[in-house]
């Protein structure tokens, strides 16, 4: 069953250092720390697919840590089956990533009917040209290389950012978030027309806005198509209050319910 993951919300771009990112000056956007909440349902199951309905909620918070950023995202689904019977999914993942893009540490764990199933823990750094190592505490020992351009989530985030006020309108990135071991994931976007904020009363929603399609491609199975999609409605202050996962033969929506700022630290 796959786990409904926002991949810590979007990826980055490989030709570019990801420690450029945060310190560029002609960013127009500031990221908003916030605390949201979204209700998962099903959105369709096409023919042949195993799963009937899917139920549940997701949390996400993001943290400006003064030196770095931390992201956490909780959530638990059901999934009810044609044939019968349920499985219930609890998933934890939590990250710190610097405000250079360089250091990146990462905890997920899974837990599917009461029993744990995966855990994941490790840490990553890039060099400036985007090419590192992760190593992994759990699994044991386990390390990975990481190519070239590879961008941790917070500095994709900000480089998708970049590229959507720029009217860039494809953006194919290097993305490693910690979500899987061997998980170095190739991500392809499609950037659509701005849609300016809503009013201007200062919310969190009130903001100027972009329709953008993304593709997940596995690295380490090397297929030509992609392991799930997902369409977002991104806001210039890096908050989604509008998602569309699709697996192939279902797709999830997840709704945003519930949005609240988190007050930055005085650093």
């Amino acid at each position: 069953m796959p786990r409904v993951s926002v991949r810590a919300t979007l990826a980055g771009l490989a030709a570019v250092a990801a420690f450029a990112l945060a310190e560029s000056p002609a960013a127009a956007f500031e990221i908003a720390p916030h605390r949201a909440i979204y209700r998962l349902d099903l959105d369709s199951a096409r023919s042949g697919s195993r799963v009937s309905d899917v139920d549940g909620q997701m949390l996400f918070r993001w943290d400006d840590g003064c030196d770095g950023w931390t992201i956490e995202q909780r959530y638990h689904t059901t999934y009810l089956f044609v044939q019968g019977g349920e499985v219930d999914q609890t998933t934890a993942y939590a990250t710190w990533e610097s405000k250079d893009g360089q250091t990146f540490t990462f905890s997920m764990r899974n837990v599917t009917d009461g029993v744990p199933e995966e855990q994941i823990r490790g840490n990553a750094h890039l060099a400036g040209d985007g090419s590192g190592t992760a190593l992994y505490r759990l699994p044991d020992g386990h390390e990975e290389n990481l190519p070239t351009g590879t961008l941790f989530p917070t500095a994709h985030t900000l480089r998708l950012l970049d590229a959507a006020e720029r009217g860039t309108r494809f953006f194919v990135a290097l993305l490693f978030d910690g979500t899987e071991v061997d998980g170095l994931s190739e991500i392809s976007a499609v950037i659509g027309d701005q849609r300016p904020a809503r009013q201007a009363g200062g919310g969190l929603l009130d903001r100027p806005s972009w329709p953008v399609q993304l593709a997940f491609f596995s690295l380490a199975d090397g297929t030509a198509e992609p392991t799930y999609e997902m369409s977002v409605t991104l806001y210039d202050n890096g908050v989604i209050d509008d998602m569309m996962i699709d697996y192939g033969d279902f797709s999830i929506h997840a709704t945003l319910i519930e949005l609240e700022p988190i007050d930055k630290p005085s650093c």
